[in-house]
């Protein structure tokens, strides 16, 4: 018993400090040299920033390493695919990774596929695999009514060599809309707890649960009684993916309410900016009334989820999270809205551009600065957005529209300077558009929050004017021509100002 209280207290002292972990990485087949790892820098806004990078070495293998603290989940990156697994003090991981067919996004990203070579099965990766697939044959609707065979599929699938654990991924059936009775998900949970009861690890215990949680959530759910056995009296579990989820669901509706119910309360309360009388309003809901830290969290959480909505107008919601960002007693918060803040200013009107690292035609670095003088618009666009050909067209019989006026910049998302170049020669000739490629495209839409192609902005010198500005097919030409006025007036800069 003492050798088993020590092992624990080891188990749990690495956890909670930070320490060095390994990634090996082999991948073939998947059209880049270049690999990536980032950190989720908290699992609601998902901000990503750069742990460490590689290149593929003659044998498609490349060696990651770095610091992490207690279970860190990360996003791995291959060129334009992704994949999530989870990092801790010590991991030294090999995977390899695979196309697992899916269809490219409107974004230019696609899923990776990773297979854990050698995993010990008690990493962390190997238990949430596990249990994700456990899950995911039960919710399948041929083995719901057969427990046992939910319990065996995993086995079977990988003896018919059908089921390859890649990621952490959530089954996408789960948080939506369950059909399983509670007396079969009660029965299923049973037995779920009793397969991983011999697996000694806090993190995965807290996972588990909130996995379980979630099966469920649905329009017949009693939020009192999930929130009793799955959320009262338990601590916040910020690094814990379905938590968030569980969370997300339970208290998805209080922004709403309050803007139904209290409408003038949550006007008053709104203007004063402050996050604590914000709080005490949510805090009306009795499932947030004794517990101040999950208050503020979902509080937070929901002005960020609803912003687009103006439930709460913009900058009231902007204010109270700034304050939570400035003054949150919980360090957790703080990072979590000034993430928030991050997401909800990044790319707005009045701000200037972020920096990006480009190159001209022939594969030399590019500076967009000496670009950026009066009226400009700056359009983002790849070789294999097909619906962007047109709205590109256009905007070149723009540029040559009003030579002079606007200066319009093309900046080309393709995984290679061949693939951009080839693009552009498909492209009508104009002395007066400037073509760029990104050398990070990845990083590129991830600084500027970029969702789909094309995209265009308009600029005064390297400040946003209109962001994003409207296609050439729905009204750019409007906004050019205005600026062609106010040209003719002698005024060169500031022409987007309304």
């Amino acid at each position: 018993m003492r050798a088993l209280l020590l092992s624990l207290a080891l188990f749990t002292t690495t956890l909670l400090s930070a320490g060095e972990f390994s990634l090996h990485v082999t991948a073939h087949g998947m059209g880049s040299d270049l690999v990536s790892l980032y950190r989720y820098t908290d699992l609601f806004t998902l901000r990503t920033e750069l742990v460490a990078r590689g290149m593929l070495d003659s044998t498609g293998t490349v060696k990651l390493g770095g610091k992490v603290e207690g279970t860190a989940r990360m996003q791995l990156r291959v060129g334009e695919r992704y994949a999530d697994l989870y990092l801790r003090p010590g991991s030294d991981l090999h995977v390899t990774t695979y196309d697992p067919g899916t269809a490219r996004t409107i974004n230019g990203s696609s899923r990776l596929g990773i297979e854990f070579t050698v995993i010990d099965p008690l990493d962390v990766n190997a238990l949430t695999t596990d249990l994700n697939e456990r899950i995911d044959a039960f919710i399948t609707e041929d083995l719901a009514t057969d427990e046992a065979a939910g319990m065996q599929v995993l086995e079977i699938q990988r003896k018919e060599g059908t089921s390859k654990p890649d990621s952490t991924t959530r089954p996408p059936t789960l948080f939506v809309t369950p059909v399983l009775s509670k007396a079969r998900v009660d029965s299923f949970a049973v037995k779920l707890r009793r397969f991983y009861q011999e697996v000694n690890d806090p993190w995965f215990t807290h996972y588990l649960d909130n996995s379980i949680a979630g099966l469920y959530l649905g329009p017949r759910t009693q939020d009192r009684d999930l929130f009793e056995r799955f959320v009262q009296g338990r601590a916040v579990r910020y690094d814990d993916p379905e938590y968030v989820r569980l969370i997300r669901s339970l208290y998805n509706e209080d922004l709403e309410r309050l803007h139904r119910d209290k409408p003038d309360s949550l006007r008053l309360i709104s203007s004063t900016g402050k996050s604590s009388d914000m709080i005490r309003l949510f805090q009306s809901n009795d499932l947030l009334r004794d517990d101040d830290r999950l208050a503020e969290v979902v509080m937070i959480d929901q002005l960020y989820l609803h912003h687009p909505e103006q439930l709460v107008a913009n900058e009231r919601a902007e204010a109270i999270i700034a304050d939570v960002a400035a003054s949150s007693i919980y360090p957790e918060h703080r990072v979590i809205a000034s993430n928030m803040m991050h997401d909800l200013t990044l790319m707005r009107v009045g701000t200037e551009l972020p920096a990006m690292r480009l190159e001209d035609e022939r594969g030399q670095a590019k500076g967009l600065d000496q670009l950026l003088d009066g009226p400009m618009c700056l359009a983002f666009t790849a070789d294999w957005c097909s619906y962007c050909a047109a709205e590109i067209t256009s905007l070149i019989a723009l540029a040559e529209d009003y030579k002079g006026v606007v200066s319009v910049v093309i900046i080309g998302l393709d995984g290679s300077l061949e693939d951009f170049n080839a693009m552009r020669k498909r492209m009508p000739a104009s002395s007066q558009v400037t073509w760029i490629h990104a050398v990070a495209e990845q990083q590129v839409r991830d600084d500027l929050k970029l969702r789909s192609l094309p995209a265009f902005y308009l600029l005064n010198g390297k400040v946003l004017a209109r962001s994003p500005a409207p296609l050439p097919s729905r009204g750019l030409a409007e906004l050019f021509f205005k600026a062609r006025t106010e040209a003719n007036k002698g005024q060169r800069l500031k022409v987007w100002d309304d």
